[in-house]
């Protein structure tokens, strides 16, 4: 009996493996290349047996498609024992590592994500990681042969790394850098908070970036699972343990307060809405809150917050203005 093609002595890769197979197959015919890309290389083989299989399966249907022959109008007729054995998945497949041989620098050439206000996606890199994109957010990922480089331009994202040891992966944020392997961290940057890094699990290291290699690099700071170090431009960097189930409400499509001042919590609100509320009299904005609350959902959250606090609504379009109501005290709090 003939064994299977998928059986345990011959896998069929997956597609990411196959993916990375054709472009360390394209980047290795370059006559440029050097000993530390062939070095990287040896250490991708090595990951697994999948790795192996996948590179020698393109390196074969590549030999074969000189095999290929496209006969001409004229020979339609020819017979097909003439053919030459070559199945139609290795042609695609050989058709595929040609297209990489030619465009593997597009391949590798910056890739933005981008979410709108109110949305949130989740994408898997080509080397496994996990991201998942919070509101009003944009990261552009270039990956080389040397280093996975992501650039979180605004926004928040949630980043369970695939553990590469050859191949480092480093979150720039502003003059501020993090490095990770095969580690789970959450990395926020807005106007509100310049940067926030909370270590969900693993070990990452949160440094500045030098501006030339004649600066002396500060020593990193390093974060513990559960630690968030926050960098502000006009204070002292500040490490904390804040709850992490409500840091990490808004993958749950929510927004948790405690004790919050209400002008943060209508800001927090915001990130999530069109719709934007106000608080202009300080001592209203200062009385503090806490609940969850569907993000996005503006609406419900003026109406319990007011409720609770005795607060005026004064609405313009997609603005919300919340005021000091004439006919009612303010409570200090609600819960």
């Amino acid at each position: 009996m003939n064994r299977s093609r998928q059986g345990p002595d011959n896998p069929v890769p997956t597609t990411e493996v196959r993916t990375e197979a054709a472009v360390w197959f394209a980047r290795l015919r370059d006559e440029q290349r050097g000993l530390e890309l062939e070095a990287l290389f040896r250490n991708w083989l090595d990951e697994s047996e999948a790795h192996r299989h996948a590179f020698a399966r393109m390196t074969q249907v590549w030999e074969r498609a000189g095999e290929i022959q496209m006969p001409a109008r004229a020979d339609v007729s020819t017979n097909r024992k003439e053919r030459p054995r070559f199945s139609p998945w290795a042609a695609t497949l050989a058709a595929t590592l040609i297209l990489f041989v030619v465009s593997a620098v597009y391949y590798w050439r910056d890739k933005a994500l981008v979410t709108a206000v109110g949305q949130q996606q989740v994408q898997v890199l080509r080397d496994g990681t996990r991201v998942v994109l919070n509101t009003d957010t944009r990261i552009e990922v270039k990956y080389d042969e040397r280093v996975r480089r992501v650039r979180l331009i605004r926004g928040e994202a949630w980043f369970d790394v695939s553990k590469r040891p050859s191949w480092p992966f480093i979150v720039s944020v502003g003059d501020q850098e993090i490095r990770a392997l095969g580690t789970s961290f959450i990395v926020r940057h807005d106007d509100v908070q310049d940067l926030s890094v909370i270590l969900v699990d693993g070990r990452i290291s949160v440094a500045p970036i030098a501006k030339n290699e004649a600066e002396q690099r500060q020593a990193p700071r390093i974060l513990a699972p559960g630690e968030r170090l926050v960098v502000s431009r006009h204070q002292a960097p500040a490490m904390d343990r804040p709850e992490l189930s409500r840091i990490t409400a808004w993958e749950r499509g929510q927004v948790e307060f405690d004790e919050t001042p209400l002008k943060d919590a209508t800001i927090e609100m915001n990130r999530y809405s069109t719709v934007h509320v106000t608080v202009p009299d300080d001592e209203i904005a200062q009385l503090r809150i806490g609940g969850v609350f569907r993000a996005g959902d503006s609406d419900e959250f003026v109406k319990i917050v007011t409720a609770a606090l005795g607060l005026r609504v004064d609405r313009n379009g997609h603005d919300i203005v919340l005021s000091r109501s004439a006919n009612q005290p303010i409570e200090p709090t609600t819960r």
